[in-house]
């Protein structure tokens, strides 16, 4: 009886739940946890007034000490101050105390570990080898007369079987059949573009608060002899209406020089005129430079005497090199923030004046683009012909501007005709210093093959060499590719020209032997293949979207690279790889393009800087051979920041026979245009003979209609365009209709 009351008891409360379940549960009010006291307790609020501190200063402290005090009249919104993100050490955030108990302590356990042991037992195992002869002897066995008979039948299958045998047992021991090839199909470890060893490391990046900061990079150069010393030129980045407005006034401007001991402080700066636009080492002399200016002056620096200084002044006199040392005259206790600091180390950085500075009426009437120094110890005599220094020093260097001359200059005033300096000693004596001016050696005017003016120069790569010492390759504004040759006209020579169309001069009238249109811009580098000999005829030029590859004698490039999205700044060929070109964008982007892996697209993409690049330039190499050789490269952006990479292995170390097909490939290329040149001339002369038996038969045609169309009226003459018509057989069927309408209307 128990169990039936259980049995039913557990029926009614399974029918009470499920009855219970279909209902809908009542809300209920919420209960406080503790939780919103915690939120009450983390809220800031304020409990008293806040304070208001005013500070003053009696003003016979600030007439004391008026050289140590400045004030400015501007209102503090108009003082601008850069505040950089840093971490503070004193901040901290406090947090509630918490009463929590943690015990880390591991629990032990107690086993028992037994490993197997075997008992050491001495054995001996000798193995006899089964020899078994297969020949067969024939004093115990003769043979049989069946096998006698298959002697001959055996020889001649040996005989037939014994060449491809011994063939196939020499291929076995010459190729590896036992090595998979599809494993050896895979990427050398010297393939670039996809392992990590190919990307470019930041050795170290140079910027200035003051003088380059915010500032173009126009020009980099390594100092000859020396690794760690880089000279770098900065322009302000602004417009041409500003700069022309700012072109009547007087404005001085730098040149920096960046040592790798230390990244913070220029080692010295060179003070110019007015902005500098192009600087470059003295290839014999590293402490002279030569830089051209954006009004066309050209001046010259020494540094040889403070680079002496420098190795002579003790340490503790070195505190320019220091980073954030102060000035010992700077007073004690005095207010004053970083920037103060940095300026007053900067106060102790040797400034340099230039030695010499052109006039303005006597140099460029444009912007100096480019300059270079003479090469292979030769230079300009007084006529215009290149003889051998006599003292193995490079003295003389080229200038081109935008105004259609090059210039050729001397460092050694003395060696300036007199002739030449009858007017401007006329004009040194009436001066108050009584100095000789300083003029260019020789001006040679670069005036386009028809006639129509000069070129604007911008880039120029000149190198005095055995075939030709005179020629000169540069490119304009307008994005063409020039080859001038600036000798006089005794040592004129021909310039080998392959292709018969494009503006060449064959008359000798100007100093430009060919323009060839290249870029829909300006071209902003030029530079010649730097492997001698088998590829010096080859020249790389950097402008719009693209580059192109031009070989002396052709009117068009013989290799162009597609149109990239970003517009490309600069560019150089790689030193020690003759297949591998560096490309800088304006996007901040350094592209490496290797010609002979693919040539429709770069093979590394690495990001430099937000800002454009605007110049690089290699360190020149020394010995490649050495295992310890670094391959150095400068990049400067329009922000003014220089950034110094060490290239990798991968880059440096060029691949077997690299050069070799670097030259098939350019020649094939080479081919490749002049083919498509004849067949161009081909076409052209086709589709006129197309164009003549066309007209011919329509001539005819006219010749053969009824008489009836002969005597109608000519229609009246309408252009082309507006005439619906133009087609003959339109007009015809349009004649028929409108005869057809006359006769219906004559039977109505």
């Amino acid at each position: 009886f128990i169990s039936v009351s259980n049995r039913l008891k557990r029926v009614a409360q399974r029918e009470l739940c499920s009855h219970n379940m279909e209902e809908v549960a009542p809300v209920n009010d919420w209960v406080s946890q503790g939780s919103d006291k915690e939120i009450l307790e983390e809220r800031v609020a304020e409990n008293r007034a806040r304070l208001k501190i005013h500070y003053t200063r009696p003003r016979e402290f600030f007439v004391a000490r008026q050289g140590d005090i400045k004030l400015s009249s501007r209102e503090a919104l108009e003082c601008s101050t850069e505040l950089r993100p840093f971490k503070d050490p004193t901040y901290d955030l406090h947090k509630l105390e918490h009463e929590i108990s943690i015990q880390a302590v591991t629990p032990q356990h107690g086993r028992v570990v037994q490993t197997p042991w075997q008992r050491k037992v001495e054995s001996a195992v000798q193995a006899q080898p089964t020899v078994v002869d297969v020949r067969k002897d024939f004093t115990r066995d003769p043979l049989t007369q069946e096998e006698q008979n298959r002697i001959p039948e055996v020889t001649d299958h040996l005989r037939a079987v014994y060449p491809r045998i011994k063939h196939n047992l020499v291929q076995n021991e010459v190729v590896p059949i036992f090595v998979d090839d599809f494993n050896q199909l895979e990427d050398d470890e010297s393939f670039i573009g996809h392992k990590e060893e190919s990307v470019l490391k930041e050795y170290q990046s140079f910027v200035h608060h003051t003088w380059t900061k915010g500032k173009k990079i126009t020009s980099i150069d390594w100092q000859p002899k020396s690794n760690r010393i880089v000279a770098i030129s900065v322009v302000e980045e602004i417009g041409f209406t500003e700069r022309l407005s700012l072109s009547r006034k007087v404005k001085s401007s730098m040149v920096i020089i960046w040592s790798f001991s230390d990244p913070i402080h220029p080692q010295f700066v060179l003070e110019a005129p007015n902005e500098v636009n192009i600087v470059r080492f003295n290839p014999t002399q590293p402490h002279l430079l030569a830089g051209g200016c954006m009004n066309g002056q050209v001046v010259t620096w020494d540094i040889g005497r403070a680079q002496e200084q420098m190795k002579t002044k003790s340490k503790k006199s070195m505190r320019a090199t220091v980073p954030g040392a102060i000035s010992p005259t700077a007073p004690s206790g005095s207010p004053g923030d970083d920037r103060e600091g940095d300026s007053q180390d900067d106060a102790n950085i040797l400034k340099i004046k230039w030695t010499q500075i052109s006039k303005v009426e006597t140099g460029h009437r444009r912007s100096v683009n480019d300059l270079t120094w003479m090469h292979d110890h030769q230079e300009s005599n007084f006529d215009g012909k290149l003889v051998p220094t006599q003292d193995d020093i490079q003295h003389q260097f080229l200038t081109i501007s935008s105004d259609g001359f090059l210039f050729i200059w001397d460092v050694r005033r003395d060696n300036i005709r007199n002739d030449k300096l009858r007017k401007t000693k006329q004009e040194a004596a009436k001066s108050s210093t009584g100095e000789l001016p300083w003029i260019p050696l020789i001006k040679v005017q670069l005036s386009k093959i028809d006639g129509t003016g000069d070129i604007a120069g911008l880039r120029m790569f000149s190198e005095v060499r055995s075939i030709d010492p005179y020629r000169l390759c540069c490119t304009t504004e307008d994005g063409e590719f020039c080859v001038a040759n600036w000798a006089p006209q005794e040592e004129k020579k021909e310039t080998p020209v392959t292709m018969d169309f494009g503006h060449i001069d064959k008359e000798n009238k100007t100093p430009l032997k060919s323009v060839s249109p290249g870029h829909f811009g300006p071209a902003w580098s030029v530079q010649r293949h730097p492997v001698k000999d088998e590829l010096s005829d080859y020249y790389l030029t950097v402008g719009d979207w693209s580059f192109k590859i031009w070989q002396i004698g052709t009117s068009s490039p013989i290799v162009q690279s597609p149109c990239q999205t970003a517009q490309m700044t600069c560019g150089r060929w790689s030193p020690t790889r003759p297949s591998i070109v560096f490309i800088g964008s304006d996007d901040g982007y350094l592209q490496i393009w290797d010609l002979l892996d693919r040539s429709h697209e770069a093979t590394i993409i690495q990001s430099v800087s937000q800002s454009a690049i605007t110049s690089i330039e290699f360190k020149p190499p020394t010995d490649t051979r050495n295992t310890r050789f670094h391959q150095w490269l400068a990049v400067g952006d329009e922000g003014g920041v220089l950034h110094i990479f060490e290239l990798p292995r991968i880059l440096v170390r060029p691949h077997a026979h690299e050069q070799r097909n670097m030259e098939q490939y350019l020649s094939r290329e080479l081919k490749r245009v002049n083919y498509f040149g004849v067949r161009w001339q081909i076409r052209k002369k086709e589709l006129e003979e197309l164009q003549a038996r066309l007209q011919q038969e329509k001539l005819e045609q006219l010749a053969s209609a009824p008489i009836d169309d002969k005597n109608m009226p000519p229609p009246p003459v309408i252009e082309e365009e507006e005439n619906p018509f133009a087609d003959e057989i339109v007009f015809r069927e349009a004649v028929e209709d409108f005869e057809k309408a006359l006769e219906e209307n004559d039977e109505a």
